[in-house]
């Protein structure tokens, strides 16, 4: 009997936990799909900044939206105040695209609005909040999804249907900035100990699903007016209506004590990095949005880039036609013919940036570089050369990398480039503020250098002279390994020829330093006589490799090759040719 009534007791409990789940969120927050009926409308309405440059993304992803409901309108708000060339060139980008909108079979939207503040008169008063709530109640909208013209959102044909379905008073999808910059759509109270933590948690998705914000969000809401108190507060309050006032969203819902959420259970989209020094420099927030566009292809997964953001082809906005090279002759990327989704990619990174490259065929040492091949070039080896790291020769893979990086220097001296080139390879990263930096530092004439670093691998940071800066972000290099990218004089392109390192090879990482003079091994120094390359470094660095050693998706094209000896096939008598040299060495092994 005693059995029984529990087991009665406990079906009653979990039928009441069944019903009262969603209502308390016991089995975690509820992010089931709504229902849907005929009768909801939704308004999107977006908030149009004065940035041309941002316009053809996101007028692209407005055309792959999707209406859930029974009608969706689109409203744009558009400053224009001043009427300089800027706002007016994004008030015509903008209203074209709405006329093509309108004749397009593409289009979604029962109506597509431009309201336009010209602030001409004292009631002409740029009230967002107060403008798009009447909007919505003439309307009469179930849902609000408010935006501005800098995010990316990476799926929009799910977008609406799935911020429905997570049935939210107020929230958020998370949008996030570029690699460890951390800004967001939301925000947590400072004041919680634990807040950073948690709010890394969130951003990083190491935690999945709605989570209920002690804070605020802010640059994508999300409102859903089956909620009385959202009507109530948002549509219904009279205090809004006073042109002098402004309010913000997040504080208006912290003091009714209205719930705000933000939701990573999908990969959403991007919002630019943001910080206090940026946030009225348009170069700067320029430089930030198209940091996020470039770095937004190497997100692939499983050693694989994405496309790039689609832009919008409705209208005609093509790439700017001034391509820059930084005031140099030629700018080289060392690129693998078998490498053509690394090309892809950077080729769409150039368009971006609007930067004119030109991609070398890189050497493969995988499957080009032979015996016949060294033979040809009467190749010989340094003296008692040994990775300092791993204890072995060179293998092909930095055979076919010296070469290609040579091959670019002679090149140079062919064509007499006396303003000199920009040397990339193809796993190149850019930072936010590389354009910046790079073109002030090569528009300074005055500098005179042979080679500058925009990346490297500080193999001595003990004697980096980091206090001794130049010209604001040079340092001069200490021991530094990487040629992942750097600008070469053409006074240095001769140096570096003229020493015949090919009769004497080793890494192309490692003669560099040898040639600026800053190589921990003496004996290998000793065989190249003339190390006076006038050598600077941008530190920080301007550029990194997409990945590093050990990170999930590195791959390396250099390391993973045949070592010089360990050859199959091979007969030994070639292989003792190959390895002679026409110097002598002690056999010693300095410390590096």
């Amino acid at each position: 009997m005693t059995n029984q009534l529990i087991s009665i007791l406990l079906f009653l409990a979990f039928l009441f936990l069944s019903i009262h789940a969603k209502k308390y969120h016991i089995f975690g927050d509820d992010e089931s799909a709504g229902s849907f009926t005929s009768d909801e409308r939704l308004l999107v309405d977006v908030d149009i900044y004065n940035r041309p440059y941002a316009l053809p993304y996101l007028l692209r992803q407005l055309e792959q939206f999707i209406c859930p409901c029974s009608q969706c309108y689109l409203d744009f708000h558009l400053y224009h105040v001043f009427n300089t060339s800027v706002e007016n060139e994004t008030s015509q980008l903008l209203n074209a695209w709405v006329s093509a909108m309108q004749t397009s079979s593409q289009s979604v939207f029962a109506s597509i609005t431009v309201q336009e503040w010209t602030a001409k008169s004292k009631t002409d008063q740029t009230n967002r909040l107060r403008d798009v709530t009447k909007r919505a109640s003439e309307l009469d909208v179930t849902y609000l999804a408010m935006f501005d013209s800098m995010i990316v959102l990476l799926e929009p044909g799910k977008l609406l249907s799935t911020l429905i379905s997570k049935d939210k008073p107020l929230m958020t999808p998370l949008l996030r900035s570029t690699k460890d910059m951390y800004t967001s759509t939301f925000y947590l109270n400072d004041r919680q100990p634990t807040g950073y933590d948690n709010y890394k948690q969130i951003y990083e998705r190491k935690k999945l699903g709605c989570f209920l914000v002690d804070g605020g969000i802010k640059d994508f809401y999300f409102f859903n007016f089956k909620y009385p108190q959202i009507r109530n507060v948002f549509l219904n309050n009279r205090s809004l209506d006073q042109p002098e006032q402004q309010y913000a969203i997040d504080v208006l819902a912290r003091q009714n004590s209205i719930p705000t959420y933000v939701c990573n259970r999908e990969v959403y989209g991007y919002i630019p990095a943001q910080f206090l020094e940026a946030m009225y420099d348009e170069d700067a927030i320029h430089d930030l949005y198209i940091h996020m566009l470039i770095e937004h292809q190497l997100n692939g997964p499983s050693q694989t880039y994405l496309p790039p953001i689609e832009r919008t082809s409705l209208i005609d906005i093509p790439f700017s036609t001034e391509k820059t090279k930084f005031g140099l002759d030629e700018i080289y990327v060392i690129n693998l013919v078998r490498r053509s989704d690394r090309r892809a990619r950077l080729q769409a990174t150039f368009d971006i940036l609007n930067i004119s490259a030109r991609f070398f065929d890189a050497i493969d040492g995988k499957h080009t570089v032979d015996q016949t091949y060294l033979e040809r070039l009467n190749i010989r080896l340094l003296p008692n050369y040994e990775d300092p790291y791993n204890r072995r020769p060179m293998n092909y893979g930095e055979l076919g990398c010296f070469f290609s990086h040579y091959f670019i220097w002679e090149d140079m001296v062919k064509n007499d480039y006396k303003n000199g080139a920009l040397i990339l390879e193809d796993d190149v990263r850019f930072d936010a503020f590389f354009k910046y930096k790079l073109e002030k530092i090569l528009s300074n004439r005055s500098l005179d250098w042979d080679i500058i670093y925009l990346g490297r691998k500080i193999m001595r940071s003990d004697e980096e002279a980091y206090e001794n800066t130049i010209e604001t972000f040079l340092i001069e290099p200490s021991y530094s390994h990487w040629t992942v990218g750097y600008a070469l004089s053409l006074r240095g392109a001769r140096m570096l020829l003229d020493e015949k390192p090919l009769q004497k090879i080793l890494p192309v990482d490692e003669y560099l330093p040898i040639m600026y003079d800053h190589h921990p091994n003496q004996s290998w120094k000793s065989h190249f006589h003339h190390r006076n390359l006038k050598a600077y470094a941008f530190h920080p660095a301007i550029i990194t490799p997409t990945h590093y050693f050990g990170e999930p998706n590195y791959i390396s094209d250099t390391e993973n090759t045949t070592v010089l000896g360990k050859e199959e096939n091979i007969d030994v008598s070639q292989r003792s040719k190959l390895v002679s040299v026409d110097v002598v060495t002690k056999n010693e092994k300095d410390e590096l």
